[in-house]
């Protein structure tokens, strides 16, 4: 599909401020992660600390592998197998690892990707004017952890473009008046799940409210399960061929020298019974392999307010970018300004009017459907809520989504639209100098190792 002039415009504007901050980021990283080492993986573990991401891409880019969580994310590592080809050639050539570089590059262009994937949603889909669609998508941006997912290596940027991507091509062949054929369907859960495998049941969300009752069809209903099958199957299998040999060894091993691990996993619970990753985990649900993740002691009512509605949009201004599994940041973290909880309110409310405008609409329901498992799993059952402001890119859309509808009902009413335009432009204009402030101050302060806890 061609890009419009005025897409070509929005899309670099909003590149450009990412390309700032991941070449700053690079530059705080690029002496550390530019290395050929042996103990590449380690070195990444100490040293990378962006909030709760992962530097998982850096490791699989410097040495390919099953280093993802196989059953969550099937797909992602193939995904990078020709990056990781075009680094061990620049590392033949130059001697210089150029992971930060490559990584960059993907993070950038699914950045770009998905600004213009939402443009379009608000602009052909829901029906916005120019005007309020560029607002709405600079908006995005300015939210704190849409910021933070462009410019960390983890799959969240990834996953966030699939998931407009999968609202946009449902959204807009259901405006055309029919449904993806059925192997366009398929394909577009299969790349999803893929990536993400909670994230295919978006795809079946939004298929389900496009087709209604043709969701049912045995035939439809198959593929559904065919593909879930196989991405799952995948999964298991990896884990099978990849992961198990390594449990397996590290098991044996453990066998071998029984004592000596019994006595060493003695000394580390002394050890580590202060440590971050020990005293921000809330009680678990039991000790089963998933239940041992969730969480039910976690307050949720102040989890929404500092957190999900919180952090994730607005930066707190203390522990910036820390994450509270190697850091004292606290689970919870409060606001020194009550303007932060103000503008907070604003959100919310503008979120929830959004929605009672929008209310009828099916593009909408795609949206809220798809965001329930995420509310379910992470509210509901505590899995990661102590750090649950990294998974914003699963559910942080709904907002333009839901504002653009509020948008749209009052076009014609020049005063209230003047009044909410206005509204969320100021809005936009100081998540961006707070959020960007923020993230620029960290970015000048040196990398924080964590290799003291090991020595």
């Amino acid at each position: 599909m061609r890009l419009k002039r005025e897409e070509w415009i929005l899309g670099l504007g909003i590149l450009l401020l990412l390309v700032i901050l991941n070449g700053m980021l690079i530059a705080k990283y690029d002496t550390l992660f530019s290395v050929v080492c042996d103990n590449y993986g380690k070195l990444l573990s100490y040293n990378y600390h962006v909030s709760g991401f992962d530097a998982t891409t850096y490791s699989v880019l410097t040495e390919w592998g099953m280093k993802y969580d196989v059953l969550r994310h099937p797909l992602l590592p193939y995904l990078m197998a020709l990056p990781y080809g075009i680094n061990q050639l620049l590392i033949s050539l130059t001697g210089i690892n150029g992971a930060l570089y490559i990584a960059a590059a993907i993070i950038l262009f699914f950045g770009f990707c998905t600004t213009i994937v939402l443009y379009r949603i608000l602009r052909e889909l829901i029906g916005i004017g120019r005007w309020d669609a560029t607002l709405l998508t600079i908006f995005f941006f300015s939210l704190a952890y849409v910021l933070v997912t462009y410019i960390t290596t983890d799959h969240f940027g990834i996953s966030l473009f699939l998931i407009l991507l999968s609202v946009y091509l449902v959204g807009k062949a259901y405006k055309d008046g029919r449904v993806l054929k059925t192997w366009q369907s398929a394909l577009l859960l299969l790349i999803t799940a893929g990536v993400t495998l909670t994230n295919g049941a978006k795809v079946c969300a939004a298929e389900l409210i496009a087709r209604g009752k043709g969701f049912f069809r045995w035939r439809y209903l198959l593929v559904v399960m065919g593909c879930w099958m196989l991405i799952v199957g995948l999964g298991l299998l990896e884990e099978r061929i990849y992961v198990y040999p390594k449990e397996q060894a590290e098991q044996k091993y453990f066998q071998e020298h029984k004592a000596e691990m019994m006595q060493k996993a003695r000394k580390n619970h002394e050890r580590y019974k202060r440590a971050p990753w020990v005293i921000h985990k809330g009680k678990p649900l039991g000790k089963g392999s998933l239940l041992k993740w969730t969480d039910y002691t976690t307050s949720r009512w102040e989890t929404l307010k500092e957190n999900v509605f919180g952090e994730s949009l607005i930066l707190h201004e203390d522990y910036v970018l820390d994450d509270i599994l190697t850091s004292y940041r606290p689970v919870l973290l409060s606001y020194h300004s009550p303007i932060n909880y103000v503008i907070e309110g604003l959100l919310v409310v503008l979120l929830l009017v959004g929605i009672c405008c929008g209310w009828r609409e099916r593009l909408l329901w795609m949206c809220l459907l798809g965001i329930l498992p995420d509310a379910l799993m992470h509210i509901g059952l505590g899995f990661a809520i102590n750090e649950i402001y990294i998974m914003s890119a699963h559910w942080v859309y709904i907002f333009p989504i839901a504002i653009a509808y509020l948008f749209k009902v009052h076009s014609s009413k020049f005063i209230v639209h003047s009044l909410v335009r206005l509204m969320v432009a100021a809005l936009t204009l100081y998540l961006l100098v707070h959020n960007v402030s923020l993230i620029v101050g960290w970015m000048q302060q040196p990398p924080v190792s964590i290799a003291f806890w090991y020595d």
